[in-house]
Order: structure tokens, then C-alpha cells, then sequence
């Protein structure tokens, strides 16, 4: 990192002919970062960014899963809207399951405007580094820069790459930068919350943090940038003893539930989505309501108001929503359900309400943007569209949110 730092700072006085009024964005997402972490880790740089900018809770769009999260925090919209209702949506017209290796650059997945595309069409250069939805082109329209997904891409170069894009000539230079880090989400379901594991994966995506900070000062960037921080989703650990098993009631062969690997036997999950026809769910309803107290039972259609995921086309026809903690559980062999101790499986997840304490995500951004030592109320993920059009002077594509819910904690006004 020393090396590249040398190498930008050569840089610094080029760029600092060049015109700096215009803002510049980068906005990080650490996968499952959950909205108490710098309370439990060591993470000094988001800590000082907390402390000098805008530090809020932040309610992620339901179910709590990163691919519905990522992409309402691009778009602006709500789950209904843009289209990705869990990880692995089924689409009734399109008579499929979503396809991470299949569907990742198919336009008819993807629905909405995310951010990168709402400047690209404004003249605003944009780059992506690992954003869901990123990969695809919107209207024909992609952003300048983007990175095709490689979990294992080291983090130091990922740095390194962004900061070589901000490095470049004004005139090439983007104004809004994504940035992506798992690290943080891989940990905790592997290992728990407040594990040595999961505190030490904060530390090291901090530390990263870090160099961003002072390859931006080495740029003479540092001033000009906003950044803005943010997470998908909580987590919440698992027990043996809050499994809700299913079989005892019913047989979900019948149903298509995309969430279910067909290659596995089990499946262990926060909540469960059901396509089937109308007798099938309705006799599901009658097999499974009031069943366990700690599952409820949602239909299609009166789902709760502010779930805002019943997408005509892939909204489920029925939902089994475990509590927080709570682990749904079905097999197709009808074994009993095995220990999470010495398995593969997760033992900390996340998917649950998204109101809950343990399922809300990290807000922190600081820069000229934004005000200092502010501390806001929570707020929906879906803002943040707004916040980066307003901090960029974009319009707004049409999306869900409203400037008013944010104003408070940004320098400017925007209508």
C-alpha cells in the first residue's frame, strides 16, 4: 500500500489543477455490518467518520437478504418495485428461478434505475466495484467502470483500483464510486455474532477503510469526497434449540420454494417463500396457521404494509417468516433436523423482520455533503437513492423515497 500511496501522491499535483467543485461520492457497502458493530469492534476509521459526519440505524427492505438490500439501496425503490423479492426470486411470467450464473447480466431480472445509471445518463461518470445489479446494462446503459464479481478478489487491490479510478484525468475521473465488501457477512455466518471471527473481519474491512482515507489524501481528494457507508442487513445467531420443523404438518413438494437448493435435502432458513396454485397454498394455510408461535403464516395479498415485497410477478403466494433467531427448517427425506454444532451450516443469519433491532443495518457518512457529529433518526434504505441525486445533482429517477425522510442530516437542500 506504501507503493501505491508514493505513486499517488506524484499524482497530486496534476489533479489539483483540476476542478474540485464538483462532488464526488464513493459509497461502501460492507455486507451484514449490523447498526450496533462499532459498539462490539474495533473500527477507528468508521468510528472517526461516525464522529465527524452522520452516524444513523438504518431499516433494510424486507426479507433482510443482500441481494434485496443492495439493490434497494441503488434504486431507491422497494422490493415490489424492482423486483428482487429474496436472493433467489422466482418469476411466474418468466416461469424461472433467478440464476446468480445466469442472470446476473439479464436485463428482464432487473428492474428500476440504480444510481450508476441515473448519472451515466446525466453526463456524471460512475463506477462499480461489485454492486448487485452492477453488471447489467439498464436501457442499454452501463456504468464506465465496473468489475465483473470475484468473491475473492483481495480487498488491498479492490482499494487500489478504486483509487486508481479516482486518480485519473477530471475528464475521465468518475463522481460516484461503489464499492463492495463481504468479508464482514461471511464471518458472522460462519462463526456468530460477537465472535472472535466476525470482530476481527470488522477490523479488517476498517483497516481497509483506512487506506481509502489516505490514498484520498494522497490524492488531494480527501476534501472533495463523500463517504457514505452502509450495510444490507443485520444478523442475528441461531440455536438448536429455535428450530420450527415443518415436517411435522406438511409435504412442501408440492410448491416451488426458489430459497431450497433442489441439489439439498434439508433446508434451514429465516423464512421460507411458497409459489403454488390456489388449492395448494390455501391448504397450506389451513395445515400451518397457528401451528408454531414462533412462525407466522403470510398470504399473498395481506402481507404487511410496510414489507412493500409483493411484486406482481414474484411476490410469493405464501410466506413462512420464522422470528428473529428462529430457524424454519424441512427435508425431503423426513429426518429429523441434525445440530448446527460441527455442521456446515450457518449458525447466525439474517432475512428476518427488518424492523427488528437485530436485523437493521449501518448508516455513517461524512464530507462536505453532510453534516457534523449528527446523529439521525433510523430511516429506510430506499433514501439513500435521493440522498446520492441530491448530494450529485442528479434527478431522481422515479423510485420510492423522499429527500424529506434524510434532509436533516445533509448541507444541502434539495427539493
Amino acid at each position: 500500500m506504501f507503493k501505491v500511496l508514493c505513486i499517488l501522491g506524484l499524482l497530486v499535483s496534476s489533479i489539483a489543477k483540476a476542478n474540485h467543485e464538483q462532488p464526488i461520492v464513493l459509497m461502501i457497502g460492507i455486507d451484514g455490518l449490523r447498526a450496533d458493530s462499532l459498539e462490539r469492534a474495533f473500527a477507528p476509521n468508521l468510528q472517526m467518520l461516525a464522529e465527524q459526519g452522520v452516524r444513523a440505524n438504518m431499516y433494510p427492505a424486507m426479507p433482510s437478504k443482500t441481494f434485496v438490500n443492495f439493490y434497494s439501496l441503488a434504486t431507491g425503490l422497494h422490493p415490489e418495485h424492482h423486483g428482487m423479492v429474496s436472493n433467489y426470486p422466482y418469476d411466474r411470467k418468466l416461469s424461472e428461478t433467478f440464476n446468480r450464473s445466469l442472470h446476473t447480466r439479464d436485463p428482464n431480472w432487473w428492474q428500476g434505475e440504480p444510481i450508476w445509471i441515473t448519472a451515466e445518463k446525466q453526463g456524471v461518470i460512475s463506477a462499480t466495484y461489485f454492486w448487485v445489479g452492477s453488471e447489467v446494462s439498464i436501457d442499454n446503459i452501463a456504468p464506465t467502470y465496473w468489475k465483473p464479481f470475484n468473491q475473492g478478489k483481495d480487498y488491498a487491490e479492490r482499494v487500489t483500483e478504486v483509487l486508481g479510478w479516482l486518480a485519473l484525468p477530471s475528464n475521465e475521473r468518475p463522481r460516484l464510486v461503489t464499492l463492495y465488501f463481504s468479508a464482514v457477512d461471511t464471518a458472522a455466518h460462519v462463526y456468530g455474532v460477537g465472535s472472535a471471527q466476525e470482530l476481527a473481519a470488522i477490523k479488517k474491512v476498517d483497516h481497509h477503510i483506512g487506506e481509502l482515507m489516505s490514498g484520498l489524501k494522497a490524492l488531494g481528494l480527501y476534501d472533495d469526497v463523500n463517504l457514505v457507508v452502509v450495510s444490507d442487513h443485520g444478523m442475528a445467531n441461531l440455536s438448536d434449540d429455535r428450530v420450527v420443523n415443518l415436517d411435522k404438518w406438511i409435504d412442501l413438494s408440492p410448491f416451488i420454494v426458489p430459497d431450497w437448493s433442489k441439489s439439498s435435502d434439508t433446508v434451514y432458513a429465516p423464512f421460507l417463500n411458497l409459489y403454488g396454485n390456489k388449492a395448494e397454498i390455501a391448504g397450506a394455510v389451513v395445515k400451518l396457521t397457528d401451528k408454531h408461535p414462533n412462525m407466522k403464516v403470510l398470504r399473498r395479498g395481506a402481507f404487511p404494509k410496510d414489507y412493500h415485497f409483493d411484486h406482481p410477478d414474484r411476490g410469493p403466494d405464501l410466506m413462512l417468516l420464522a422470528d428473529v433467531g428462529w430457524t424454519l427448517y424441512a427435508s425431503k427425506s423426513k429426518q429429523a433436523p441434525t445440530s448446527f454444532k460441527g455442521s456446515s451450516r450457518s449458525i447466525a443469519t439474517h432475512g428476518y423482520d427488518n424492523k427488528h433491532p437485530l436485523m437493521q443495518a449501518t448508516f455513517i457518512a461524512s464530507g462536505k455533503a453532510f453534516k457534523k457529529g449528527f446523529e439521525a433518526k433510523p430511516f429506510d434504505n430506499i433514501e439513500v437513492y435521493n440522498m446520492l441525486s441530491c448530494i450529485l445533482d442528479l434527478q431522481p429517477a422515479k423510485n420510492d423515497g423522499q429527500i424529506k425522510n434524510i434532509q436533516a442530516m445533509l448541507t444541502k437542500k434539495c427539493d
